[in-house]
């Protein structure tokens, strides 16, 4: 039988888990197609009600590119970047993320080219 932290540690694991395939903008069924597991098993996962295989660590860090340490603990290797501030920044990097991104280089550019065209008129 498992004790009270354990299951606490698990359904820390859980959230996070969750958290993580939700900034990354996939859903729970697209998810478990990744993992080449049936939706109700990757269910269980989120729902803490079924424990993470080391294999199944290992695909979920390739897959959402995170390392081992974000999942299980909630801290990268790096002390200056936090749990939060990782979901935040994955959140930004989703299909909208990312375009939003690339709307703001193109208007960056278009900016800077209109300003050197004023500075070069004014020479």
């Amino acid at each position: 039988m498992r004790n009270i932290d354990d299951l606490k540690e698990q359904g820390a694991i859980a959230e996070r888990l969750q958290a993580l395939r939700s900034a990354k903008g996939l859903t729970q069924k697209e998810m478990a197609a990744l993992l080449k597991m049936s939706y109700y098993t990757y269910v269980k996962l989120e729902n803490a009600s079924h424990g993470l295989t080391t294999k199944n660590i290992l695909k979920i860090c390739k897959i959402l590119n995170v390392s081992a340490d974000l999942i299980l603990f909630g801290r990268t290797g790096s002390d200056s970047i936090n749990f939060n501030e990782y979901v935040q920044c994955a959140r930004l990097l989703s299909n909208d993320g990312i375009k939003a991104i690339k709307d703001s280089l193109v208007l960056i550019e278009k900016l800077k080219d209109d300003n050197s065209v004023r500075v070069m008129q004014r020479m």
